[in-house]
């Protein structure tokens, strides 16, 4: 499966026009400009002609041709029932954030797994890298073949739980159309409040983060007002702000979360937006995360009570959580025997 750029088909700057009074060259001359592939169209504005995909190949297609018309879109899956959108009234809906280690999509992927949620749509926006691969939660062949893609959204109605997985990084300059978008998508789909798994560097933590658990949390005013008794029972620690100036002047306090993706541009546009969010992070480094994103849902378990805590029972509380059938190639392939 070949996943092409939009740039061939957008029609950008990079398209240059021939000038006015250059001469046109004869049909059949040795220099006349030939068509190119569509894979080397990329760049030179060349349109070469689409092959015909099936009408289930529309959701990959969509996310590897963004267009600035339906960027954004949700797009429902037809799973034999109809294609009308899934009504998400109520629904909490749990996302990731790129960030250091991706400890939030490792998090987000034991999530779906162990739930056994349905994918319902796609997130279709122009603001992720394009990406096609294979089904990562297969548990048997038949659905191995299944395509997945970077934005994809899962639905569980016995918990009103709504989940986006996101599974490429953000391209340069769309923190922010991601943000604005996401955010009247979570209007539209009339979602009650919206949870954020991140991460943040541990190695720019400040004195005062260094103490106690690697885990912090932030809410928003709104959602300040209807969960904050729960969490303060929890004994959770808020992420603190750090001194804007350090060492000039201490005083004046920001929220300051490195690595963190789009962390802090969300969670200040949900706080002026008054969209209740909460922002669940670990402070880690890059390397194996799979440990840090044990540690995330657990945190995140404690909460929503997504599943029956056994920690009581077990002396490894991880093992409540099914791993996902991709994880096995989380480091890619082992080391060929032939090497020794």
């Amino acid at each position: 499966m070949i996943c092409f750029s939009s740039e061939a088909f957008s029609g950008g700057s990079d398209m240059a026009e021939a000038p006015a009074n250059e001469p046109q060259r004869p049909r059949g001359e040795r220099g006349q400009r030939r068509h190119r592939p569509l894979a080397a169209a990329r760049g030179c504005g060349v349109r070469a002609p689409l092959p015909s995909f099936p009408p289930s190949f529309l959701p990959f297609f969509t996310a590897c041709f963004p267009s600035p018309f339906t960027a954004g879109m949700f797009i429902p899956c037809d799973r034999g029932g109809g294609s009308a959108a899934p009504d998400f009234k109520g629904f909490t809906l749990l996302m990731p954030a790129v960030s250091v280690g991706n400890v939030g999509q490792l998090a987000i992927d034991l999530v779906i797994s162990t739930l056994g949620m349905t994918k319902v749509g796609y997130f279709y926006t122009d603001c992720l890298v394009p990406m096609v691969g294979n089904n990562p939660y297969a548990t048997a062949e038949e659905n191995s073949v299944e395509l997945s893609i970077n934005a994809e959204v899962y639905s569980l109605p016995s918990k009103k739980l709504v989940v986006l997985q996101i599974r490429s990084p953000f391209i340069k300059n769309k923190y922010r159309p991601f943000c604005e978008t996401l955010l009247s998508w979570v209007k539209s789909s009339k979602c009650a409040r919206v949870v954020l798994l991140s991460s943040s560097h541990a190695y720019q933590r400040d004195d005062e983060q260094l103490l106690g658990t690697p885990l912090r949390y932030l809410l928003t005013p709104d959602l300040e007002k209807a969960v904050g008794g729960r969490v303060k029972e929890l004994n959770w620690k808020e992420m603190e702000k750090v001194a804007a100036y350090p060492g000039i002047n201490d005083t004046d306090k920001v929220l300051h979360i490195p690595g963190g993706g789009i962390t802090k541009l969300l969670f200040t546009e949900s706080c002026s937006e008054g969209i209740q969010m909460a922002v669940l992070l670990k402070f880690c480094s890059e390397g194996d995360n799979i440990p840090d994103a044990f540690v995330l849902v657990n945190y995140l378990n404690e909460w929503l009570q997504l599943i029956k805590s056994e920690s009581n029972n077990s002396t490894d509380p991880s093992s409540q959580w099914k791993i996902p059938s991709s994880w096995r190639l989380l480091f890619g392939n082992g080391l060929p025997p032939a090497l020794f």
